[in-house]
Order: structure tokens, then sequence, then C-alpha cells
């Protein structure tokens, strides 16, 4: 009796420690995951977290170029989707010409993908990454992610990525009254988020106050 009640244990805790991971396609190197810095290559596994999760993907390769062959480096890419009980893989469409590459990457045709083990097709959403204003846009991936994330009104809660303007509805009527309607909370992180350092403080101080 006491060895079935120890295998169960054990089982539980294989179940809870389970995470999924992010297989990285070819030519595809990941550099961010939930705003920390990494480093995954093709080939490689990432643990996700359970739930949502945001990643900084680029595209690297050597391709031809006429008679000759070119490095081809892409910006950076922000994807965001949830994860599901079964590894993942992100891929690109095989280039093998610079020019076909370049093109396809200015217009914005990239054929991406983030599959199932089953092979099905996941949701996510992707955008070109902002670079940090000066010298080396990319040189602070995180701090570019984060400017991102606070730009767009996104933000960590728990296992989930939210955006804020999805949780706060704004309405103006036909007189012009401006309407906000949703959670108190919600709407105090779409101000946070926005405010500037010195507003935060003033903010915090006023919190403070109130007590």
């Amino acid at each position: 009796m006491r060895n079935f009640f120890v295998s169960i244990l054990v089982l539980l805790f294989s179940f809870q420690a389970y995470a999924a991971e992010l297989g990285v396609g070819s030519d595809l190197k990941v550099m961010v995951l939930n705003g920390k810095e990494v480093e995954a290559n093709s080939g490689d596994l990432l643990e996700l977290a359970a739930g949502d999760n945001q990643i900084v993907v680029r595209y690297k390769s050597i391709l031809d170029n006429g008679s000759k062959t070119k490095f081809f480096e892409s910006k950076p890419y922000v994807f965001q989707f949830s994860s599901v009980d079964e590894n993942l893989t992100i891929s690109i469409e095989r280039f093998r010409k610079y020019q076909k590459a370049e093109n396809a990457f200015k217009r914005g045709e990239v054929m991406w993908s983030i599959k199932q083990q089953s092979g099905t097709a996941l949701p996510f959403r992707i955008d070109i990454l902002p670079g940090n204003p000066g010298f080396l846009p990319y040189g602070d991936l995180p701090k570019a992610v984060a400017a991102y994330n606070k730009k767009e009104g996104i933000f960590f809660d728990g296992q989930d990525i939210k955006t804020l303007e999805e949780e706060v509805i704004v309405a103006v009527s036909d007189t012009g009254d401006v309407e906000i309607s949703g959670d108190a909370l919600a709407q105090l992180k779409v101000w946070y988020t926005k405010a500037t350092i010195e507003e935060r403080k003033t903010f915090r101080k006023w919190m403070i106050d109130q007590e």
C-alpha cells in the first residue's frame, strides 16, 4: 500500500513538473523569452511557461546572391502565443535566394508557423520589434521588448499575457462625452503603464497618503 501511494505521488509530481518545450527551426534564433534574454539556435529546445508566452526571434542565413553567397539577417520579431500540453516548433519558410528573402521581409510576406507535434498550427501574434533609440538599437533586447510592451499596453498577469486596451473599453458618445468601462484594476494598469516616472512617483505618494 505504501509503495502504491509513493507511485501516485511520483506520477503527480511528474505531471505537475512537466512543461512544454519549443523547438527552434532551421535558420532561426530565439533571443528573448518572456522578457528574459536567452540564446536558442536551430535545433535547440526552450522550456515554455504554462499559459501565454512571448518570444523574440530572428532569421539568419547564408543565401545565394548571384554567383556568390551573402549573409542575410532579419530584424527581430516578437511572437505571442499560448502553450499547450504538447511540445511546439517554430519555423519559417525556406529561402535559397538572398533577393527573395529580402523582398519577402520588406513586404511582410514571410510565412512563419508554430505547430504542435501533431502538426496542428497554433495561432500567434507577430510584430517587428522596434529598436531602442540611438546606436545599436538591438543591443539591449529585453529593454526593447519592455518598451514595446509598454507602447502596446501588454503586461504579464500571472501565466497570462494581456493587452490593456482589451481589458478597458473607451466609448465616446454623440455629445462628445468619454466613458471608460471595465475592471478598475485594469484601468489603473492602463494609466500606470502610460505614465512618466515622475507621474508614477506622485501617484505612489498619493496612494500612501490615502492609507
